[in-house]
């Protein structure tokens, strides 16, 4: 099963943001795509949103993406405490 996403926008008072659903596995080769369009919500919104609610699989190098870009501009919801333990954020960083 391939990484898919379904990617939503929220306007409110004085927020625009945009989530970006992962669904399946998620590897290094899904890394390029999702740059992509963490890059394109970042042009139209305010914050971007990665939801993880739905992933089954995440290799290493995708954990370590998550981890640097939680600490940058991507705030992840819905992330499995599993993916919390590795990805090794609190909850500053990360929103269940």
């Amino acid at each position: 099963m391939e990484t898919t996403y379904k990617i939503t926008s929220e306007s409110g008072p004085g927020e625009r943001s945009v989530t970006l659903l992962l669904n399946g596995k998620f590897e290094e080769e899904s890394l390029p795509e999702l740059e992509h369009f963490i890059s394109a919500a970042r042009g139209s919104s305010d914050r971007v949103y990665v939801d993880l609610s739905e992933v089954t699989l995440v290799d290493r190098k995708a954990i370590h993406y998550f981890s640097k870009r939680a600490d940058q501009d991507v705030v992840l919801v819905n992330c499995p405490i599993y993916l919390l333990r590795w990805i090794g954020k609190g909850s500053d960083d990360v929103e269940n």
